[in-house]
């Protein structure tokens, strides 16, 4: 059954046209209008199938209306009626699309024809679109399996993305790639979930050319971002815009983002990247989407290595420093086996000694101590075992440093920040400012927070907040003061974490007391 909306200024037409639209079978007139305001009006609410207007009304012409109505309800059919030498409106109404034209006064014989051109019309461009989706949806999972089957197998990069290419051309001149993976923080029915983050990123993209393609490994969803676009496109600042918007109805996940890549050759780095970022994510409980650029040193060891491996600095924050020492002897037995000319053995050596005195400079202690290592001796090695004996020597310096450093100074920044924050709450101390009032990168506070406390910075924060809040209630504010008081702007955010802190909602707290 096709759907008619009609709209005329003159009433009797109205009427006649209505009453022959009655026996006309596969057809219902789902409303009528007597200007183009109210005619408008009608097509946006009920979205006919076929709208049959005169061009010449008050308020609002038939052409006027159909050009809005086209911009809201573009696949509706236009037929306009016309008066007699009205033709250059009429050329005007084809030039917008309309199908057809009808000449006052209107003959039942016409009036078929042209409902049967425009049925005809409805259900080929129904057809056209129909087949056009499965064609769409059936290359859309050829795709995904694509990037599902180079995700597992990345050592097969270049054959799998030959195929992607093969299959759909664009991908040969793609704009850039980023990679995200989502893990949720709730328990949910797992199409649910996919549901809330598909809508999220579509409505993200906001018409640019950027295409969405996603898979499942296992508990997170992988979601690869194709930009075709001349212009770069702030995936990262889109997601977080995104993702705050939807925080309120307690759809929550964490998310890890890739750098975004200029090749389709650097899928497999993007997928790499993306893990990392939600392991740092995960593990610190972090509410917002954390872009591999924000975790501080989170480039692998230089050299080929594993994915095991690239976890020597996770650990070395963590304190780990006998799962480091494994891995270090491990990187070792690896350069030597690669029978490295000597100046590129020194210099691989001295790389990770690089790497490692920073991470124990970041890490710092009340008297800012750092490491300082004679390189010129590694330049004197002169043979492999020695060049490496000598770089094992000085890993193990670092360690057991590492080590007494931890040892007599491990509780001393989480017991500054503690009574920072005790003492100014209400100014919204972000992570960064925490970590900046104990001189230590924000990566390392956070770890050796959540180490020491059992909770991230954000949550202890969240914690005190709340908690002032009650005693503030308890004294008698107005829990809109109280949202103030406590450092907080918006206050239904506010009251939203409070209900999640207490299990109570701020009236009902009131009423407790």
């Amino acid at each position: 059954m096709l759907k008619i909306a009609l709209i005329d200024d003159e009433k009797i037409v109205l009427r006649g046209i209505a009453a022959l639209m009655k026996k006309e079978p596969g057809f219902e007139l789902v409303g009528t209008a007597e200007n183009g305001i109210d005619g408008l009006q009608m097509i946006l609410e009920t979205k006919p199938d076929i709208v049959m207007t005169d061009i010449r009304m008050p308020g609002m012409s038939g052409l006027e209306m159909i050009k809005k109505a086209k911009k809201e309800v573009p696949e509706s059919i236009y037929i306009v009626f016309s008066g007699f030498n009205e033709f250059k409106y009429v050329k005007e109404a084809i030039g917008l699309g309309v199908i057809d034209y009808l000449e006052k006064p209107v003959t039942v014989p016409k009036l078929r024809e042209v409902l049967k051109k425009a049925g005809d019309l409805y259900n080929y461009q129904k057809n056209y679109q129909e087949m056009t989706r499965n064609l769409e949806k059936a290359d859309r999972v050829y795709v995904e399996k694509f990037l599902r089957d180079l995700y597992e197998n990345p050592q097969k990069e270049e054959e799998i993305l030959q195929m992607i290419m093969e299959k759909d051309g664009k991908f040969r001149n793609i704009h850039s790639v980023c990679v995200a993976k989502v893990c949720e923080t709730q328990r949910q029915e797992i199409d649910d979930y996919r549901e809330i983050i598909h809508k999220m990123t579509f409505e993200m993209i906001e018409g640019n050319p950027v295409e969405v393609y996603s898979f499942y490994e296992k508990e997170c969803l992988m979601i690869v971002y194709f930009n075709f676009g001349a212009m770069e496109f702030p995936f990262r600042e889109k997601l977080k815009k995104k993702k705050k918007e939807i925080e309120d109805r307690e759809d929550l996940f964490t998310v890890g983002f890739s750098r975004t890549h200029r090749e389709i050759y650097e899928i497999s780095k993007a997928f790499e990247e993306a893990g990392s970022a939600l392991q740092y994510a995960r593990y610190l409980e972090m509410e917002e989407a954390v872009c591999i650029d924000e975790v501080e040193y989170s480039e692998p060891l230089p050299g080929e290595l594993n994915q095991d491996q690239e976890s020597l600095e996770f650990n070395f924050r963590m304190g780990q420093y006998e799962e480091c020492r494994r891995q270090i002897q491990t990187y070792i037995g690896y350069l030597k086996s690669m029978d490295l000319i000597p100046e590129l053995f020194v210099r691989k050596c001295r790389e990770l000694l690089y790497l490692l005195q920073r991470m124990f400079n970041e890490a710092g202690t009340e008297k800012e101590q750092y490491l300082d290592i004679d390189y010129q001796e590694l330049q004197q090695q002169i043979s492999e075992s020695k060049i490496a004996e000598w770089t094992l020597e000085q890993t193990e310096l670092i360690f057991s440093k590492a080590e007494k450093s931890r040892e007599d100074d491990s509780c001393w920044a989480v017991r500054e920040v503690k009574n920072y924050v005790e003492h100014h709450y209400a100014q919204g101390i972000s992570l960064d400012e925490a970590a900046e009032n104990v001189h230590m990168s924000k990566t390392y506070l956070s770890m050796l927070f959540k180490k020491e406390e059992g909770i991230t910075y954000i949550k202890y924060l969240t914690k005190i907040r709340m908690e002032k809040a009650m005693e503030f209630l308890q004294k008698g504010y107005k829990a809109k003061e109280v949202c103030e008081m406590v450092g907080y702007h918006d206050y239904k955010y506010f009251s939203t974490q409070f209900k999640k802190s207490t299990g109570m909602t701020l009236d009902n707290y009131k009423k407790s007391l």
